[in-house]
């Protein structure tokens, strides 16, 4: 476990959300691919924003009731994106996410988005890596 990096249990399949996307496909695109955020880039795959649940469910709900206007991704993202390296060690991000640190990460190489890793998938990893000692174990 000692070895073990985000990029082995990093989710490599995003959606494609962009500062200019409409905020109802950014929607489905959230659905399609069952996350609760996403990372927002630009056409070179750079980071420039995070998208999550909790930007998109006021607007919705307001232009729900007064059918107004087309919002996009870029009036609603978070900027201020907590990002994780390809190669940090697993045991070293789930130590940070003990605290109230974000749910999702953008997983980053140079400046390039290559994946997103999730608390779930962090959960993920360390359960194989207890499993695994317990049958050492027996």
């Amino acid at each position: 476990m000692l070895n073990t990096k985000v990029q082995d249990f990093m989710q490599r399949k995003l959606p494609h959300i962009t500062p200019e996307t409409e905020m109802t496909t950014a929607i489905s695109e959230l659905q399609k691919f069952k996350l609760l955020g996403a990372p927002v880039f630009d056409d070179n795959k750079a980071l420039v924003g995070f998208i999550s649940e909790q930007e998109l469910l006021q607007p919705l709900m307001q232009n729900s009731y007064f059918c107004d206007g087309v919002v996009k991704v870029k009036q609603l993202m978070r900027t201020d994106v907590v990002t994780v390296s390809i190669d940090q060690n697993i045991i070293e991000l789930a130590d940070g996410m003990k605290t109230g640190k974000p749910k999702n990460y953008p997983v980053v190489e140079g400046n390039k988005v290559v994946g997103m890793i999730s608390r779930g998938d962090v959960l993920k990893a360390l359960y194989e890596n207890y499993v695994s000692c317990q049958e050492h174990q027996v």
